[in-house]
């Protein structure tokens, strides 16, 4: 396998590259976007209970030495309280954009691997066919088509690597997108029941004061 591997070429070179790169940013990205890493149920029903009682010191405290993405996105909010609706909104917009952007590094990437992998397979395979037959013009060979076939077949190994690189990696980019989007829409919707109770009049005292 490795053999035939090294008969693609030296465009076999950036092709293997871009798998290990591809695969790397996928382990990352399942690391990096496991639900309790971003979205854990547990710590969200915790916040809501403490800001329903008023507890604000203590649900910015508690957002504070969590780590996940979510906790992050409300840490905005909880930090103004008593503040307009629409300060305490545009804060949590831009935590959320921020966190997003997090979110979503290195997908874009994969998106690229994915699109150049075939079109270095297929430069690839043009550069082994221009030498292929060159070598035969140089030997002047006539009537043996498997001397061409020879080197045919070897420079097809590099448009074969780059789709068997590539499929998997678009997959696994669509698969992150998805995941991202679907992420974002759940945590719009914890902030909007956060803004819904920091931004009502019960709730407006500063998040320095006691509200225990």
């Amino acid at each position: 396998m490795f053999d035939t591997l090294l008969r693609g070429g030296f465009m076999m070179v950036p092709i293997l590259l871009g798998s290990v790169l591809a695969l790397t940013i996928i382990i990352e990205r399942f690391w990096i976007l496991q639900r309790d890493k971003v979205f854990p149920e547990r710590f969200l029903r915790r916040m809501n209970e403490m800001v329903k009682e008023k507890k604000i010191s203590e649900a910015l405290g508690a957002c504070r030495e969590n780590e996940s993405t979510v906790a992050r996105i409300l840490t905005a909010g909880l930090e103004n309280t008593g503040r307009p609706r629409q300060e305490i909104q545009e804060a949590l917009q831009l935590a959320g954009r921020m966190e997003t952007g997090v979110m979503s590094r290195w997908v874009g990437a994969l998106g690229a691997i994915a699109a150049l992998e075939p079109l270095m397979g297929l430069l690839g395979t043009v550069l082994g066919l221009i030498e292929s037959f060159r070598e035969v013009e140089a030997l002047k060979v006539v009537g043996n088509p498997s001397v061409v076939a020879s080197g045919v077949w070897q420079a097809l190994i590099t448009t074969a690597a780059g789709l068997i690189i590539a499929i998997p990696t678009y997959a696994f980019y669509r698969y992150f997108r998805a995941r991202v989007g679907n992420l974002v829409m759940e945590m719009e919707q914890s902030a909007f029941g956060m803004l819904q109770q920091l931004s009502g009049s019960s709730l407006a005292s500063t998040p320095g004061e006691n509200d225990s």
